[in-house]
């Protein structure tokens, strides 16, 4: 007979995440232990039921009120809920993991508090953070990231070292790949651009920066054909983005398809009052 353990993974692994949260709510009043009032809050979180979610997590904490991943998860709640106001919950995200951080000191939670300094525009406290989490584990591929987006502007060199580091450890790091595609392309290395962006592509296919990106890529090599099956691709995608034509009827005009050029600006439409979006840089995510 399954237990109802094995019940909640499968409900979870099948996308039944209603099934799930209930089956963690059971086990958790059953239980009596942190742990498993973390799994239930967890079942919540991924429901976005987030008073629920602190409900089992302040349970965890009375339960025990010194386990820090507890701690953790209600900095982790914090940081992502959308019900109240943004700063204030992100400065209650601060102040969780750095109260975890007095319990167990662990990479994990670093690379989150660096992340919350970043939400909450403290470049400073978020640069020394991230840098030192890979000093707790040089290995942490999160801490990598984080810290080479922070540097990609002040210091790009040392970006995509810290960027072929994380892919080194995590091959299928899709944004890992986008980010060190981004920085060969802007120092001019397209072929290595290339590279990275369809690895990008390999793992999140429909990536509309990732096609336009790589589609300017491919026209600055002299391959037009792939190009322009790119730039197709990714306005066909997202018709609501403005700037994907403009770039794309630019390539057809450098290539002489000034015809193609002109049905490709034509298919842009503004609704009366409509804003008009225009291309932006890629963030981390």
């Amino acid at each position: 007979m399954r237990s109802l353990e094995d019940k909640a993974k499968e409900a979870k692994n099948s996308g039944d995440l209603e099934s799930a949260l209930k089956l963690r709510r059971e086990i958790a009043v059953k239980k009596q232990t942190a742990v498993h009032f973390c799994l239930y809050g967890r079942a919540a979180e991924e429901l976005k039921r987030w008073r629920e979610t602190e409900e089992a997590y302040k349970e965890a904490l009375r339960l025990d009120p010194n386990f820090s991943h507890a701690m953790k998860c209600m900095g982790i709640l914090q940081f992502k809920r959308t019900d109240g106001r943004r700063k204030e919950s992100l400065r209650a995200a601060r102040d969780w993991f750095l109260k975890a951080l007095k319990y167990e000191y662990d990479v994990g939670t670093l690379t989150f508090l660096g992340g919350t300094y970043h939400a909450l525009n403290d470049m400073a406290a978020a640069r020394r953070t991230f840098e030192e989490a890979i000093k707790v584990d040089p290995n942490y591929e999160e801490a990598l990231y984080n810290l080479a987006f922070m540097e990609k502007e002040r210091n790009p060199e040392r970006a995509v070292k810290l960027l072929e580091k994380a892919i080194e450890i995590d091959p299928y790091y899709a944004a890992a790949h986008h980010h060190i595609g981004l920085l060969y392309h802007k120092s001019g290395d397209l072929e290595r651009a290339e590279h990275h962006l369809r690895r990008t592509l390999e793992n999140d296919p429909e990536e509309y920066w990732t096609h336009l990106y790589l589609a300017n890529c491919l026209a600055g090599q002299g391959k037009d054909d792939e190009a322009e099956k790119e730039y197709r691709y990714a306005t066909n995608s997202h018709p609501e983005i403005v700037g994907g034509f403009e770039f794309f009827a630019r390539f057809l005009e450098d290539i002489g398809k000034t015809k193609e050029a002109a049905e490709a600006r034509s298919k842009v439409k503004y609704e009366p009052g409509e804003p008009v979006v225009r291309p932006r840089k890629s963030q981390a995510g």
